[in-house]
């Protein structure tokens, strides 16, 4: 906690898994120590925590943000009523797990997947490499073969279904919900990984008003900074994007981006094309 003070940090990141139970004790009265340090030193704590028990446990120990969905059981009322205590921040990030399967199976099945990219962000590098996965077959874990990628993909649309449930739950309790992605994992994508992140929330249940302001406020408020920006008002930064379709109707409607305004600079989506897309 001292390093992270002297080099500036303005938050410290535990990653939290499933402790064995011989080190549960340990490690879960560490987490409480880590917790209290962040409380004396004045940074936010962020928990990637994934499982109940442990993200409870995280919330307990002050975690003011919660990376990644509950993704082991529903979330009850004794987690909803610590989130909403803490007004911690809860970011679902619902396709960073499936999409880890998806680049695993790709390299299983040496085919390259599919590329959800309609803004031609996505760079020739990335692409190459995504289209051959037969390349990295030679590093590829043994234990994954063809049966595991199957049930795995298999399995992704149960947990999908969870955590699309435990998100709705968290919304419906007044939970704070900040939109992202994860990006820089395998297959999710800087840029288009946004567009199918949004949409999964929506087919959760949220209605596409709720998701833009997740979207744009949430993440401001989950960085502390919403005074800032988050919100097109008088006196805050804001960078714009004009679509050619109503977001309030549904949030499929971000597809249809035709420009963008960062930094005051009013471009045309098709000049910031890096590749082109069939």
């Amino acid at each position: 906690m001292r390093y992270l003070q002297q080099i500036g940090a303005e938050a410290v990141k535990v990653w939290y898994l499933v402790p064995r139970p011989a080190q549960r004790e340990r490690l879960d009265a560490l987490l409480m120590e880590i917790g209290a340090a962040a409380d004396e030193a004045g940074l936010p704590m962020i928990v990637h925590a994934t499982s109940l028990r442990e993200a409870k446990l995280a919330l307990r120990a002050g975690a003011q943000m919660l990376v990644h969905s509950v993704s082991d059981q529903p979330v009850d009322e004794e987690f909803l009523e610590l989130l909403t205590r803490n007004e911690a921040v809860y970011v679902p990030t619902l396709q960073a797990g499936s999409n880890w399967s998806r680049a695993l199976a790709s390299v299983t099945f040496a085919a390259a997947a599919p590329v959800d990219d309609p803004n031609g962000c996505v760079d020739d590098a990335i692409r190459t490499r995504i289209n051959s996965p037969e390349e990295l077959q030679a590093n590829l874990n043994p234990a994954l073969t063809l049966a595991w990628a199957y049930r795995s993909l298999e399995a992704n649309g149960a947990e999908i279904a969870l955590m699309q449930r435990n998100l709705v739950a968290v919304y419906e309790a007044g939970g704070r919900i900040a939109t992202a992605t994860d990006a820089g994992n395998p297959m999710t994508l800087h840029g288009p990984s946004i567009y199918r992140e949004m949409e999964m929330m929506q087919a959760a249940g949220l209605n596409p008003e709720a998701v833009i302001e997740m979207s744009t406020r949430g993440g401001a408020i989950a960085m502390g900074r919403q005074d800032e920006f988050g919100q097109i008002e008088e006196g805050m930064a804001a960078d714009l994007i004009i679509l050619s379709q109503d977001p309030r109707e549904d949030v499929r409607n971000f597809r249809s981006l035709t420009h963008v305004m960062r930094a005051g600079v009013l471009r045309a989506q098709s000049e910031l094309r890096v590749t082109e897309v069939d």
